[in-house]
């Protein structure tokens, strides 16, 4: 008789012990779909796994990204960010988006979920560190001057992302409109070439291994 199989949102839920009992079909579903949902949802999960406290978030079947709310994240952004160097954004990079998803939440009037993980792109996996390597980090902590790769963004209800530090951490890899407008709104799964992978969500891998500073050069 086959094992059952939790669905991929629900597995996290399931108390470790008893998850290899129930195989999740996430790992299936993500090749078949590649859906940003159910990377998000699992990211979650080993937050909350790991104490890590992720906040609520209500899924919403609704699309944020207009032509208004389009435009006013760019100016947002540019205000925000138009102003600093590549490197103080890519150095700076986890306290500004806390700073920018204050701003932005006052603009949606909804909560935007802290988001890090990596980034696919060219075949290539980008400020990538393997979920391994970060939970040995949360164990042990960084090394005194260590570099750590690893990427940070906002995902809204509706599982669109507003990435605003992508152009800075990587130009190279970066459009010439993402740098222009400083950041990209969209939904990870209509995106061609590109794909994001949420590894926890919410602020507290990063404030438990220390890479969350507050910046304060506003």
């Amino acid at each position: 008789m086959s094992r059952s199989l939790f669905p991929p949102t629900m597995h996290w839920m399931l108390p470790p012990w008893l998850r290899r009992f129930f195989p999740s079909r996430a790992a299936g579903l993500n090749r078949i779909a590649g859906l940003y949902e159910t990377k998000f949802a699992i990211a979650r999960g080993r937050s909350y796994d790991w104490g890590l406290r992720p906040p609520r978030f209500d899924p919403q079947p609704v699309r944020y990204a207009t032509a208004h709310t389009i435009d006013a994240v760019r100016r947002h952004l540019s205000r925000a960010l138009g102003h600093l160097s590549e490197d103080v954004v890519r150095t700076q990079r986890f306290g500004l988006l806390s700073l920018v998803r204050d701003v932005l939440e006052t603009e949606f009037r909804a909560p935007l979920a802290y988001t890090l993980g990596f980034v696919h792109q060219d075949g290539q996996r980008l400020c990538h560190t393997s979920i391994e390597g970060l939970e040995q980090m949360l164990r042990t902590g960084i090394a005194p001057g260590a570099r750590l790769s690893l990427h940070a963004w906002l995902t809204l209800p509706s599982h669109e992302i507003i990435d605003a530090t992508f152009w800075a951490v990587l130009p190279g890899f970066a459009s010439i409109e993402e740098r222009q407008a400083r950041g990209l709104f969209l939904h990870p799964d209509q995106m061609l070439g590109r794909s994001y992978h949420p590894q926890w969500v919410g602020e507290g891998f990063a404030r438990k291994v220390g890479i969350l500073k507050e910046y304060e050069g506003w």
